[in-house]
């Protein structure tokens, strides 16, 4: 299989689920609400002229930003998202 290489400011990230939480008011938020607002990921490469994000980064961006790439590993489908680097809006640490 063919390896993806994002070229200038993209950068190639892994989409990661989020599960339900509860809010401090006792609320609990189905995991599907908060994607509609942003997304998380795990950074798989990085372009060239990205400066300050690196493979492994855990970030959040938002939810309709960026390319969906669709490909088969090991017989099941798995996603990503190649997205510009100005799309990530901060870092998981």
């Amino acid at each position: 299989m063919k390896k993806i290489i994002p070229r200038g400011l993209w950068v190639l990230v892994k989409p990661t689920p989020r599960e339900s939480h509860e809010t401090e008011h006792g609320i609990i938020l189905p995991a599907q609400e908060e994607t509609e607002q942003k997304a998380f990921g795990i950074v798989q490469e990085v372009g060239a002229d990205v400066p300050d994000i690196e493979k492994g980064d855990e970030v959040v961006y938002g939810t309709y930003s960026g390319e969906q790439i669709d490909r088969e590993e090991k017989g099941k489908k798995v996603e990503y998202k190649l997205i510009l680097e100005e799309d990530i809006i901060a870092f998981l640490k």
